[in-house]
C-alpha cells in the first residue's frame, strides 16, 4: 500500500511538472518538429586595450576563418609589443585562452601562446598578451584569439596586427576625435570644430548622411537633443603613424512627434597627425531610426521608417497586391493588407535588445518571393548573432507559413568567411521554385541545389567573365557558355521556376556576350571572332555588330545594327539603354560618338511607395504608403513567429566556393562599401572614399595614404637591343619581381599575357593617376607605364616632388617633376601595368 501511494504521489508530481513547464516555456509541439523562441546570445565580447583607451568590440566566431580576410578592427603595437584583453563573458565561463600570431602573406603562424591566468575586475576579464617575435614595422599581421569555455567550446576573436618601431601617436588621434565627437552633442563647447569643416552645398535636408561638408547645425543634431543610450567604444579601422581611421558605433535616443524614438549612428573619422597638430581629412555620420510599428500613420496610411538612408527596403508584394513584405533594420516584417495584421517574421533583436549582442549588424536578409498561398520564401546571410548557428557565417533558407505563423528553416550553408564580404559575393542572384530547387551564386559561382535530393551542380564557374545575368520579374537566368578557347557560342536562358532551359547559338566564326537585361527581357550581341583584340595592357575587346533585344522565350523584340559601327560596352539606365561605340576604320577601331536605345514598355506602379515628409525637428523622414485609397479604422495588430525545429539535416555543405577570378574589395567607412573585378576601378573608387583595395586572396593592393614619401627600386637593369620597348620594360619589370628569364622566351599579344606566364598576378592598373600607381613602386614593385601606344617606360622611384623612370627604346633614365609626368601619362590615356604577387 506504501508503494502505490508513493507512485500516486510521484504521478501527480509528474503530471504537475509536465504542466508547469508547458506553460512557462514557449514552444508547441507539431508532428515530429515544434516551435519555439529565438534562444538569446551566450557568445562573449572581447575588447582590446591600449593605454587609456578601451579599443576594438570583437565579436566571436564558432568556427576557424582565414585571419587575413577579417578587416573588421588593427591593433597598432608599439615598441614593447604588448597589448591586454577585456572579456565580457556573458552567459559563458572562460578558463582559457590561446592566441596564434600568423603572417597574412602566406598564412603561416609566426607566434603562438596560451594562458589560463586572468585578472578580474567589475565582473570582466583581463588578459595580457606580450608579442616576443621580430615584426616588420608597418606590416599587418593576423591574430586569431581563441577563448575557451568550461565546456570545452572554443570561440574565435580576430583583429590585424601593425608593428611600429616610431610613435604612431594613437593617443592623439583618438583624444581628437573623442573631444570632435563630444563637441557634436554639446554644441561646441568641448572643442571649437567649425575650423575642421569644409562647409559647401552639400545635402543638408537630412541626419540621415552628415559629413565634414554638412552645415554647423546639421553636424551638432540641430532641434532633434539626442541621447546616447549605448557605450560607444572606438574601432581602429586603419591605422598609419600619420593617418588613422576610426569608427564610433552607439545608439541614441530623442523625442519626436511621433514619440521616443531609436536610432542607430556610425561615425567614421579619418585624421592626420603632423606637425603637432590633428587634421580632420574625412567625418561622415550615418544615422538609421530603428523601426517601430507603434508609430503607423492611421490617417495617411503609412508605416514610419524614419530617418534612413534606404531607399527600397527590399519591399516584395505579392501578386495579387494583398499582401507585402519588407527588410528593416535587419528584420524581416510581413503585412496582410486585408487583415490588417503585421507580422515580424525574423529578428534577431528582443523586446528589450543587447544592443551589443542582438543588434550587431553583420547580417542582411533578402526577400525572394511571396507564394500565391501567402507563404514567403526568404534568405538571412551573414553573422548568426544568436541561436543555433550563433557565431557562424552561412545562409539560410527559410519558409514563412502564415496560416500556422511559423517559419522552417530548409537549407543552411556554413561559410568560413565574413558578412563584409558575403555581402559582396551572395544574393545578386538567388531564387527558389516550387520544384524545390534552390538556385543561387557564390564568389561569381552560381549553383543549383536540390533541397529533396540533397544534390548540387555548378551553373556556371565564372558568372563575371561569363556576363551572368537575372531577369527579377521573368524570373530567369542568362549565362554565356565558355569553350576550352574562351570563346562563347552560345548562352543559355534558363527559366527558374520550370527549370527549362533555352539556347541561343552564334555561327562558328561568332562569339555571342551577355550585355545585360532590361525589363524582363535580355540584351546581348554578336561579335566576329577577326574582331576580337587584346589592348597593350590585356584588356580582351569584343566590339558588338549587331545587338539583340530578347525576351526570356528568346523571342527577337529589337534589332540595333549598323553597318561598321560596334558597341563596345552597353549599360542600363531604367528605360534607357546606353551604347559606347567605336567605328572599324582601316581595320582599327575609333571611338565614335554614344548612342541610346529607348524602352516604351509602361512599367506598373508599386502598391507600396517610399514617401518623405518633412518636419522642423527631425528634417527628412520616410514612410512606406500602402496602397492608395485604403483607409484604416484603427493601427494594424502586430505579432511574431516562431521557429519550428526541424527534426533533418538541412546543411549544405558546398566542396569549394572559390572562384579562380580575382575580385578586389574596397574598405572604407567602417566596411566593405564595393567588390570590383578590376582593380584600377576600385582603386579609384578607394581614393575617392579614402579607402584600402584587398583582394580575395587577402593580400593588400593598396592604400589611400599608405606609400611612403619616397622610394627607389634597384635591381633593375636594361635587356639587350632589338626588343619592342613594351617587350623590353615587361622583361625589366619581371626583374624587378626577381623572375629570371630570357627576353626571347617572352611571348603574348599585351603586357598582362607576357606575365601571365611567370607572375600570379599581374595587375592592368589603366585609367589609375600616376599618384595612385606610386604605391606599387612604394611597395617594392616596380610600375610599366605608357608614353604613348608604342613607347613603355619603367617606373622606379619617386619623392615629393619627382617620378624617375627607365626608358628600354632609349636606355635612359628620366627624372621629371611629378606634374610633367602626371600629364605625360594622361595624354597617353593613363595605362599602368604593375604586379599584386609574383
Amino acid at each position: 500500500m506504501k508503494r502505490f501511494y508513493k507512485f500516486i504521489v510521484l504521478l501527480f508530481i509528474f503530471m504537475g511538472s509536465i504542466y508547469f513547464f508547458s506553460k512557462s516555456i514557449p514552444e508547441a509541439t507539431i508532428g515530429t518538429t515544434k516551435a519555439t523562441s529565438l534562444q538569446d546570445a551566450a557568445f562573449p565580447i572581447m575588447y582590446i586595450e591600449l593605454g587609456d583607451y578601451t579599443l576594438n568590440t570583437l565579436h566571436g566566431y564558432s568556427g576557424e576563418l582565414n585571419s587575413g580576410n577579417i578587416r573588421e578592427s588593427i591593433t597598432p603595437l608599439g615598441t614593447d609589443k604588448t597589448f591586454a584583453v577585456k572579456i565580457d563573458e556573458n552567459n559563458s565561463k572562460i578558463k582559457r585562452l590561446d592566441f596564434q600570431l600568423r603572417d597574412i602573406a602566406n598564412n603561416k603562424i609566426i607566434e603562438s601562446n596560451t594562458l589560463t591566468a586572468f585578472e578580474k575586475k567589475n565582473n570582466d576579464k583581463y588578459a595580457k598578451i606580450k608579442i616576443t617575435e621580430s615584426l616588420d614595422t608597418s606590416t599587418e599581421y593576423g591574430m586569431q584569439i581563441t577563448l575557451t569555455t568550461n565546456l570545452s567550446k572554443k570561440i574565435q576573436f580576430y583583429t590585424r596586427i601593425k608593428y611600429y618601431e616610431n610613435d604612431f601617436y594613437l593617443t592623439e588621434k583618438l583624444d581628437f576625435i573623442n573631444k570632435f565627437h563630444q563637441a557634436t552633442f554639446d554644441k561646441g563647447q568641448t572643442m571649437d570644430i567649425t575650423s575642421y569643416l569644409e562647409a559647401n552645398t552639400s545635402d543638408d535636408s537630412t541626419y540621415a548622411n552628415v559629413n565634414i561638408n554638412s552645415n554647423y547645425n546639421l553636424i551638432t543634431w540641430g532641434k532633434l537633443n539626442p541621447e546616447i543610450i549605448s557605450d560607444i567604444v572606438p574601432t581602429i579601422k586603419e591605422i598609419n603613424i600619420e593617418t588613422a581611421s576610426v569608427e564610433l558605433n552607439y545608439y541614441i535616443k530623442a523625442q519626436t512627434a511621433s514619440g521616443q524614438e531609436t536610432y542607430h549612428v556610425k561615425e567614421f573619422y579619418r585624421v592626420r597627425y603632423s606637425g603637432n597638430r590633428i587634421y580632420l581629412l574625412a567625418f561622415n555620420r550615418n544615422m538609421e531610426a530603428e523601426f517601430n510599428p507603434d508609430y503607423f500613420s492611421l490617417k495617411k496610411s503609412q508605416f514610419k521608417i524614419g530617418i534612413s538612408n534606404e531607399s527600397d527596403f527590399n519591399v516584395v508584394t505579392s501578386s495579387d497586391n494583398k499582401s507585402f513584405a519588407f527588410v528593416r533594420n535587419g528584420t524581416l516584417w510581413f503585412y496582410d493588407i486585408e487583415k490588417e495584421k503585421l507580422t515580424q517574421v525574423f529578428s534577431f533583436s528582443k523586446k528589450n535588445p543587447d544592443y551589443l549582442r542582438d543588434n550587431y549588424d553583420q547580417h542582411n536578409i533578402k526577400i525572394l518571393k511571396i507564394n500565391k498561398d501567402k507563404s514567403l520564401s526568404f534568405v538571412v546571410y551573414g553573422y548568426m548573432n544568436c541561436g543555433d548557428y550563433e557565431g557562424r557565417v552561412g545562409i539560410i533558407l527559410y519558409d514563412y507559413t502564415p496560416e500556422n505563423n511559423q517559419i522552417k528553416e530548409r537549407v543552411y550553408i556554413p561559410l568560413e568567411t565574413t558578412y563584409q564580404q558575403l555581402k559582396e559575393d551572395f544574393g545578386k542572384f538567388c531564387y527558389v521554385n516550387d520544384k524545390n530547387i534552390f538556385y543561387f551564386s557564390l564568389n561569381d559561382i552560381v549553383y543549383a541545389y536540390n533541397i529533396s535530393s540533397k544534390k548540387y551542380e555548378i551553373l556556371s564557374d565564372n558568372c563575371v567573365r561569363d556576363n551572368f545575368v537575372m531577369l527579377n520579374d521573368a524570373g530567369c537566368f542568362v549565362w554565356s557558355d565558355f569553350s576550352g578557347d574562351n570563346h562563347a557560342r552560345s548562352i543559355t536562358i534558363l527559366n527558374l521556376e520550370t527549370s527549362k532551359k533555352l539556347k541561343v547559338s552564334s555561327s562558328d566564326s561568332e562569339n555571342i556576350v551577355v550585355l545585360g537585361t532590361i525589363d524582363s527581357n535580355v540584351v546581348y550581341g554578336y561579335v566576329k571572332d577577326t574582331d576580337i583584340y587584346e589592348s597593350t595592357s590585356g584588356e580582351i575587346i569584343k566590339p558588338v555588330y549587331k545587338l539583340i533585344i530578347s525576351d526570356c522565350k528568346g523571342n527577337i523584340l529589337r534589332k540595333y545594327q549598323n553597318k561598321n559601327i560596334y558597341i563596345t560596352s552597353a549599360t542600363v539606365d531604367h528605360d534607357v539603354i546606353r551604347l559606347k561605340r567605336v567605328k572599324k576604320v582601316n581595320g582599327s577601331f575609333r571611338k565614335i560618338s554614344d548612342d541610346s536605345i529607348l524602352n516604351q514598355k509602361v512599367t506598373p506602379k508599386p502598391i507600396v511607395n517610399v514617401t518623405t515628409r518633412v518636419t522642423d525637428k527631425t528634417l527628412t523622414e520616410k514612410y512606406l504608403s500602402l496602397p492608395s485609397g485604403l483607409v484604416l479604422d484603427k493601427k494594424p495588430s502586430v505579432d511574431s513567429t516562431k521557429y519550428v525545429t526541424v527534426t533533418e539535416n538541412t546543411t549544405l555543405h558546398i566542396d569549394n566556393t572559390e572562384s579562380d577570378s580575382v575580385r578586389y574589395y574596397v574598405y572604407a567607412y567602417g566596411g566593405i562599401t564595393g567588390s570590383y573585378t578590376s582593380a584600377s576601378k576600385a582603386i579609384q573608387t578607394a581614393q575617392e572614399q579614402m579607402g584600402v583595395v584587398v583582394d580575395n586572396k587577402s593580400h593588400i593592393v593598396w592604400e589611400r595614404g599608405g606609400k611612403f614619401i619616397s622610394k627607389e627600386l634597384s635591381g633593375i637593369s636594361y635587356p639587350p637591343s632589338g626588343a619592342s620597348s613594351i617587350k623590353s620594360a615587361t622583361h625589366m619589370l619581371l626583374q624587378g619581381a626577381q623572375c629570371t628569364i630570357d627576353i626571347n622566351e617572352l611571348n603574348g599579344n599585351s603586357i598582362i599575357s607576357m606575365l601571365n606566364n611567370y607572375l600570379d598576378q599581374p595587375v592592368d592598373l589603366t585609367g589609375c593617376t600616376l599618384d595612385e600607381v606610386l604605391y606599387f613602386v612604394s611597395s617594392g614593385k616596380p610600375v610599366i607605364g605608357m608614353l604613348n601606344n608604342s613607347r613603355a617606360v619603367v617606373i622606379t622611384a619617386y619623392d615629393k616632388t619627382s617620378v624617375t623612370w627607365m626608358d628600354p627604346s632609349t636606355y635612359t633614365k628620366s627624372t621629371v617633376s611629378l606634374l610633367n609626368a602626371e600629364n605625360q601619362f594622361k595624354q597617353a590615356g593613363y595605362v599602368f601595368v604593375s604586379y599584386v604577387s609574383n
